[in-house]
């Protein structure tokens, strides 16, 4: 079974997002692989909103 979510990290007091995927291995213990690096919320909202006004 495999699902993508967003996952957040704090590094130093700063919040982090990454879409990851989790996995069973073969005991039932969920690995997790980094599928794109995401950033801050400031960068999130910034990228967002360059998309926004392009459409």
């Amino acid at each position: 079974m495999e699902m993508a979510y967003i996952r957040n990290k704090k590094i130093k007091g700063k919040t982090y997002y990454y879409v990851v995927e989790g996995k069973l291995d073969k005991r039932g213990r969920v690995k997790q692989k980094v599928l794109l690096y995401l950033g801050n919320i400031d960068n999130i909202v910034k990228v967002f909103n360059f998309y926004k006004q392009k459409n």
